[in-house]
C-alpha cells in the first residue's frame, strides 16, 4: 500500500498501443499531452518501468536513453520507492497548455545526470533530516534534538535563492562558526519558526478541537536518492489522540524544480475513522485576529498563509494542497488548518511547500495564483501514450 501511494497523480491515465503482446522493438515513443489550461515547465512524467522493459525486451542490467524530438538526451531517474526493483521511469517535461510532445526511449548508455535533489540525516546537528532540490529546502527534527528537550514534529522551511544544493555547505559553515544559516549570505537562510507546532503543512489527529501532536521522528530511511527525486520515510513513536493511541508514518517526496513536497501520512489507531488537520503555523507576532489578511482557503483543497514580513529578510509564503478538498478550513490552536475525516491505516496525501519574496514572489496574491496553478496540475495530470 505504501509503495503504491508514492506514485504521482500524473500516472492517472496511461494508454498503451501494442501491435502484439509478444512484439519487441528497438525504440518506443512516449506521447505526453498537457490537458490543463496552464503551461507546465520541468514537471515530472512517470511511466511504469515494466511496460518499458517488456516493450524493449531489456535484459536485467540494460539501461535506456530518453530523447526529445530533436534527438537530445533528457535526464531521467529509475524510481524504486524503496523496493528491490525499479518501479517507474521519471523525467522532466515542459509543455504549453494543451500541447502534446513525443519522446523516444531506447536501449543505450545515458549521459551522466547532475543531481538536482539531495537529502540526508544530519547527526552532527542533533539528527536533523534535511532535504532540498534546486529551488527549495526543508528539514524535520530527530531523536538527538528531542533528548535536549526540544520537541517538534513540524516541517521547517529554508528560504533559498540559488540553484545549487546547499545543505552540506550551510551546516558545515554554521557548525564551524564560519557563517550562520540564520543569516542570508547570498543564497538564502533559515528564518522560518516552527517550535512545538506542525510548522509548514504537516498533518495531525484532532480530538475535540485539540491538535494532537507527535514528537520528533524515531527513524528515517531514504527510499530514493535522486538525481531527480528524493523520497524518504519517517516513523514516529506512538502518541495519544484523546483516548486513542496513534502510530504515524510519513513518506515525503521532493522532485527537482518543484516548490512542493508530496507527503503521505499514515495514521493507525484502534478506531475506524479519525479527524485530521493539515496545518500551517501562525506565529504569535501575526495573531489569529489578522487571519483575514494573511490566509487563503479554498475547500476544493488549498490553504495558504502569509508569514509576518521580516524587514531584512522579506516574507515567506506557505501552502498545503489536498487533492480531494477539505471538509472544513479554520484557525485551530495557532494553525491555519484544513480538516478531513480519514480511515485508520489508509494513506492521506497532501502537497506542501513555500515561496519567498526574494525568490520570485512579490506578493501574497502572486503566491495564491501560483498555488492555484499547482492544484490545477494535480487535478489534470499529463496524459501519457506508449507506442
Amino acid at each position: 500500500m505504501q509503495a503504491r501511494s508514492l506514485f504521482p497523480l500524473s500516472l492517472i491515465l496511461l494508454i498503451f498501443s501494442f501491435a502484439g503482446c509478444s512484439t519487441s522493438q528497438n525504440q518506443l515513443t512516449l506521447q505526453v499531452q498537457n490537458p490543463a489550461s496552464i503551461d507546465r515547465e520541468n514537471e515530472m512524467v512517470e511511466v511504469v518501468w515494466n511496460d518499458i522493459r517488456q516493450k524493449l525486451s531489456l535484459t536485467a542490467n540494460q539501461s535506456v536513453v530518453v530523447t526529445d524530438s530533436l534527438g537530445e538526451q533528457i535526464p531521467y531517474q529509475l524510481v524504486t520507492n524503496g523496493s528491490d526493483s525499479v518501479q517507474t521511469l521519471l523525467f522532466p517535461v515542459t509543455l504549453a497548455a494543451g500541447q502534446t510532445a513525443s519522446f523516444q526511449v531506447s536501449a543505450g548508455v545515458p549521459e551522466p545526470v547532475q543531481p538536482m535533489v539531495y537529502g540526508r540525516l544530519v547527526p552532527e546537528r542533533k539528527d536533523d533530516f534535511a532535504w532540498e532540490n534546486n529551488r527549495t529546502a526543508f528539514r524535520v527534527y530527530g531523536p538527538a534534538l528531542k533528548a535536549t528537550g526540544e520537541i517538534s514534529n513540524g516541517m521547517d522551511f529554508w528560504a533559498k535563492r540559488t540553484d545549487s544544493l546547499i545543505i552540506d555547505k550551510w551546516y558545515r559553515n554554521d557548525l564551524s562558526g564560519v557563517a550562520s544559516y540564520h543569516e542570508d549570505h547570498g543564497e538564502g537562510l533559515d528564518f522560518y519558526k516552527v517550535g512545538r507546532t506542525l510548522g509548514l503543512g504537516m498533518t495531525a489527529p484532532v480530538d475535540h478541537d485539540t491538535l494532537c501532536l507527535g514528537e520528533n521522528f524515531v527513524t528515517a530511511e531514504i527510499l530514493d536518492h535522486g538525481p531527480l527525486r528524493i523520497t524518504f520515510k519517517l516513523t514516529y513513536a506512538p502518541y495519544m489522540a484523546g483516548a486513542h493511541q496513534v502510530t504515524e508514518t510519513r513518506i515525503i517526496s521532493l522532485d527537482a524544480y518543484s516548490l512542493f513536497n508530496k507527503v503521505t501520512h499514515i495514521f493507525e489507531t484502534d478506531t475506524t475513522e479519525l479527524t485530521v488537520a493539515t496545518g500551517i503555523v501562525m506565529p504569535e507576532e501575526n495573531p489569529e485576529e489578522n487571519a483575514a489578511n494573511t490566509t487563503f482557503g479554498d475547500h476544493t483543497g488549498i490553504i495558504a498563509y502569509k508569514n509576518p514580513t521580516d524587514e531584512v529578510n522579506g516574507t515567506i509564503f506557505t501552502a498545503a494542497i489536498h487533492p480531494g478538498g477539505f471538509e472544513s478550513i479554520q484557525v485551530l490552536v495557532g494553525h491555519f488548518a484544513g480538516l478531513n475525516t480519514i480511515t485508520s491505516g489508509e494513506p492521506y496525501l497532501t502537497y506542501v511547500g513555500g515561496g519567498w519574496s526574494k525568490a520570485g514572489f512579490n506578493s501574497f496574491e502572486e503566491w495564491i495564483q501560483f498555488v492555484k496553478s499547482e492544484k490545477e496540475k494535480i487535478d489534470q495530470p499529463f496524459i501519457i501514450t506508449i507506442n
